[in-house]
């Protein structure tokens, strides 16, 4: 029950800092929620819920650090509604959206070296867009070092290279 009035605070209360502080608290418990544990599905669905409010990182954050431990990767790519919600956090375009969007672009990164979820992630329209949007993104970071890419950029590559063998 916590994890979900977390969830539903972070999208509906009137408060700023009752927002902000839930997806902190959230970001938080997800550091110590793993897969197998009882409630790993229950944090899963939050963070999915929590997802659609992008004004900090935490959400975003929370999943990268889900997705950066082998164990929770199966879950997450199977969870319904997750690979949509980090895909649509990788797609955003606003101009304060860049650290949201690089956290959740590196958890399909982490997402996509899971082998045995990979014929899944090129199944959802959303994640694919997103890998190939970000790998051919230019934010003007490549000007400098026009033989390395964006950093968002390499991310992807990666994810493209980990999944080219199930497409």
């Amino acid at each position: 029950r916590l994890l979900a009035s977390l969830a539903h605070s972070v999208l509906s209360d009137y408060s700023a800092d009752v927002r902000a502080y839930s997806a902190r608290a959230l970001e938080w418990l997800s550091a110590d929620i793993h897969f197998p544990m009882p409630c790993h599905r229950i944090l899963l669905k939050a963070l999915t819920t929590a997802s659609q409010w992008t004004k900090t990182t935490c959400i975003a954050e929370a999943l990268k650090m889900q997705a950066s431990l082998s164990e929770n990767r199966k879950p997450m790519v199977e969870h319904p509604g997750l690979l949509d919600a980090i895909a649509t956090l990788s797609l955003l375009d606003g101009i304060t959206d860049d650290e949201v969007k690089t956290c959740a672009i590196s958890a399909l990164e982490r997402l996509s070296k899971e082998a045995s979820t990979r014929h899944i992630m090129v199944k959802n329209e959303g994640v694919m867009t997103a890998l190939t949007k970000a790998t051919f993104a230019n934010d003007g970071a490549d000007d400098d070092f026009p033989d390395e890419g964006t950093p968002t950029a390499l991310l992807m590559k990666t994810a493209l290279k980990n999944l080219a063998e199930h497409m």
